[in-house]
């Protein structure tokens, strides 16, 4: 099989040998095992292990085994500045953490694909204006998800139920909400896209407050949803 994949996360298996999860175009979340070492002739170098890296890959699937041996594991699309520049290096990894264990048992969705290399080739490109990119991204990222809340729902005053997805009148019987005053920001976000967002300003009080909300949207929508270290990574970033 030969497609195109976005690196999710790479685990060292032992010393001669890694891990590597793929979310690929044709197959979904593919988790491959290569080697720990660089090799020219298979086209493996280590630079194609680093989160968020696009990468070409070719393999014969392997039924009922968890782990994949690639014939060739290369770079795709190498990026400008999204693995050099510092604020994207913090942010990236934020998001590959969360796409990790978004997508971990994700099947095929070459929609979900296009719209992550798209976003991302959009961030990459980038020069300024794109302090918010991780927001707008993961909140979009629930269309393809299954959880996007309909802000045509919405009205002022509303709470939003984080559980359900949904907007309210009234306050709901458990704790997972917000307030009306932060419900309001759900639809102003979604109705953002990447360009539009540059219009936006916010601080670091309220960005933190957001992700950290998203993360718990996350975690109550998608199973076994982990809490994420790298959110505080990246709040040391950003101060």
């Amino acid at each position: 099989m030969h497609t195109y994949g976005i690196v999710l996360h790479s685990l060292r298996y032992n010393d001669t040998r890694m891990i590597v999860e793929i979310f690929t175009a044709a197959a979904g979340t593919v988790s491959f095992i290569v080697p720990a070492t660089r090799q020219r002739r298979s086209g493996m170098r280590a630079v194609a292990w680093q989160p968020l890296s696009l990468v070409e890959v070719i393999w014969e699937p392997r039924q009922h085994a968890s782990l994949q041996k690639p014939q060739t594991l290369a770079l795709w699309r190498p990026w400008r500045t999204l693995h050099s520049d510092p604020q994207k290096t913090a942010i990236g990894l934020y998001l590959s953490d969360m796409l990790y264990h978004a997508l971990h048992h994700e099947q095929d969705n070459q929609p979900l694909f296009e719209f992550i290399v798209n976003a991302l080739t959009w961030f990459d490109e980038s020069n300024q204006h794109y302090v918010n990119f991780h927001i707008i991204f993961l909140l979009h990222l629930t269309r393809f998800l299954g959880f996007l809340p309909n802000v045509e729902d919405w009205h002022e005053g509303d709470y939003f139920d984080l559980q359900a997805a949904i907007f309210s009148r009234t306050r709901p019987y458990h704790i997972y909400y917000l307030e009306p005053e932060e419900a309001a920001l759900v639809p102003k976000f979604l109705r953002m896209d990447l360009r539009s967002m540059r219009a936006v300003s916010l601080n670091r009080a309220i960005r933190r407050r957001t992700l950290e909300i998203i993360c718990d949207f996350y975690r109550l929508h998608i199973p076994e949803f982990p809490e994420t270290h790298s959110l505080s990574v990246l709040a040391e970033v950003f101060d």
